[in-house]
């Protein structure tokens, strides 16, 4: 998951425990998919592929085993701490600080064919993703590929069931609300990309399968509970006392034990550059 500049308010933090959980979704969504690279997507010797807001770089490592050892891998992020160490990648593969908000630099201009976006949803603030689909596109060749998916936490697009996640639903809406993350633009990001310029070839918005149904329950109750700490230590005004929000997260995670559930479904756009 990426993250913002204007001070890298990136709420979640960026721990150890942060970076499995994130590792973890990429395998989610793997299982969800049935893939990693869209399969409508040619990849040949020359590829390069570049991803916004890598994290850990897990999306792009398990592409490495997918893909010819020629094909050029390249991770952006404003931030270096989960980053694996350069050593631990494949000779093919690199990782490098870059603002998702920003122009993109002239030596990465148009250099890509793929690029993958992924898990912005907590980061976006007030809608505004122009800057952030402006910098995909200003990275993708013509006739390159887009590739990004996300969770919808909208109401529409949750899951719930049982008081307790009810509960920390109206918790976790209350701390989007705080910190200015509106996830009404979720469902709109074929349009926001075609407004971009790009073709929009897919875009699914299939619920969970029922294999995935158990792992992403506990993902959002990890998201959750580095949500509500990330907001605590950030001093955001307007919450009520943390034992408040400690009391509900604690009833959900264990509630959760005898089938309590609150997820998001998932969302997945594969776009395109047109050639002129």
């Amino acid at each position: 998951m990426g993250s913002v500049s204007n001070g890298d308010n990136y709420v979640l933090g960026r721990s150890v425990m942060e970076s499995v959980r994130l590792d973890g979704q990429h395998f989610i969504f793997k299982l969800q998919n049935g893939y990693t690279i869209h399969p409508q997507i040619p990849i040949t010797p020359d590829t390069k592929i570049a991803e916004i807001g890598t994290g850990t770089g897990i999306w792009l490592l398990d592409v490495s085993s997918q893909v010819p050892p020629t094909v050029q891998l390249n991770g952006f992020d404003i931030s270096e701490e989960q980053f694996p160490a350069q050593s631990t990648l494949p000779s093919n593969m690199t990782l490098q600080v870059m603002d998702a908000f920003a122009e993109v630099p002239a030596e990465h201009f148009e250099k890509y064919d793929v690029v993958h976006m992924r898990l912005w949803c907590a980061i976006i603030r007030g809608c505004d993703t122009f800057p952030l689909i402006r910098h995909a596109t200003q990275l993708l060749k013509p006739g390159g590929y887009l590739q990004w998916e996300e969770y919808n936490p909208s109401r529409s697009g949750t899951y719930i069931n049982g008081a307790e996640a009810e509960a920390l639903y109206s918790f976790a809406s209350m701390l989007r609300k705080e910190l200015d993350i509106d996830p009404s633009w979720l469902v709109d990001i074929p349009n926001r990309v075609k407004k971009a310029g790009l073709n929009v070839l897919e875009f699914r918005t299939d619920p969970f399968s029922k294999a995935c149904v158990p792992i992403v329950t506990k993902s959002l109750l990890m998201f959750h509970m580095s949500l509500i700490d990330g907001a605590y230590k950030a001093g955001v005004s307007g919450l009520p006392p943390r034992h408040e929000a400690d009391a509900v997260l604690t009833a959900a995670l264990h509630a959760a034990k005898n089938g309590v559930a609150q997820y998001s479904n998932p969302l997945a756009l594969l776009a395109q550059k047109p050639l002129a």
